[in-house]
């Protein structure tokens, strides 16, 4: 296992940070905007959970994530962000090309050679769409559907984490959204 790899125990501390950096949007919140605050958590795997092979048939990271995380709900930070629950994630299937492109509709039963299957894992409130790939990557799909063209925004689970913590962070700060 590489030093970047994702483990449990990074994904505990992943999710204390992103609380404690969502605590200080909440505490303000009534501050900066005349609404309360919808749904902003990290929910925690149920129990038992930790560490079990039980979405071992996702890409990547995603079995270690889910392991401990099952879902985060980010309404009010940004344009909104979510990674959705772990159930959902095996039926959401996307195409990836070799250059990171969907490379045709349906999935028939199976696909090319130099392609790889995404799984879409989570989105943001416009719609954008974010996959794992089998490659480990996360993709960004450029329009608000699974359709579209996807391009590599992380080459593992554990940036992309790292960048929404970032994006969190920066939200926190400024109040200016960071897209990811």
């Amino acid at each position: 296992m590489s030093a970047d790899a994702l483990d449990a125990a990074w994904v505990r501390t992943w999710a204390a940070d992103l609380t404690a950096r969502l605590d200080a949007v909440l505490a303000a919140f009534d501050t900066y905007y005349p609404f309360p605050p919808g749904q902003n958590e990290v929910v925690p795997a149920g129990p038992g959970r930790d560490g079990s092979p039980a979405h071992a048939g996702l890409p990547g990271d995603l079995p270690t994530f889910y392991g401990v995380i099952d879902e985060v709900v980010l309404s009010d930070i940004g344009n909104a962000f979510f990674i959705h629950p772990a159930g959902g994630v095996l039926g959401d299937r996307v195409e990836l090309g070799a250059e990171g492109g969907v490379v045709g509709e349906g999935f028939g039963d199976g696909f090319g050679e130099g392609f790889g299957e995404g799984f879409v894992f989570a989105s943001d409130g416009g719609g954008i769409l974010y996959a794992s790939g089998t490659d480990g990557g996360v993709y960004r799909s450029r329009t608000a559907s699974a359709d579209s063209e996807f391009d590599l925004v992380a080459d593992d689970l554990r940036g992309f984490l790292e960048r929404l913590g970032d994006a969190v962070a920066q939200f926190a700060a400024t109040r200016t959204p960071t897209a990811l």
